[in-house]
C-alpha cells in the first residue's frame, strides 16, 4: 500500500514447507556471514545446506571453483 508493505497472514505452515523455508533461510544467512567474516567454513556450510549440492565433498569443489572464478570480487576466505 501507499504506507509500505502490510503483513499477510497465511495461517499455520505445514511442517514440510516450514522446514524447507528454514533451511533456505539458514543457507542465505550463512552465505552472508561467510562474506562479512571471510569464513571459508561458513561458506562451505552454506553450500552444504543448499539443496542443489548433494554432499559436503561436492560443496567443497563448488566453493573452491567459485572462489577461483570470483577472486577479484570476494574477500579472502580463511
Amino acid at each position: 500500500g501507499c504506507n509500505g508493505p502490510r503483513p499477510y497472514g497465511v495461517g499455520k505452515i505445514p511442517t514440510f514447507y516450514k522446514g524447507m523455508i528454514e533451511q533456505q533461510f539458514a543457507y542465505e544467512r550463512l552465505t552472508v556471514e561467510a562474506w562479512f567474516e571471510g569464513s571459508y567454513a561458513k561458506a562451505l556450510q552454506a553450500l552444504t545446506l543448499n539443496r542443489t549440492i548433494i554432499d559436503a565433498k561436492k560443496a567443497r569443489k563448488v566453493l573452491d571453483a567459485l572462489i577461483e572464478a570470483n577472486r577479484e570480487y570476494w574477500p579472502e576466505l580463511k
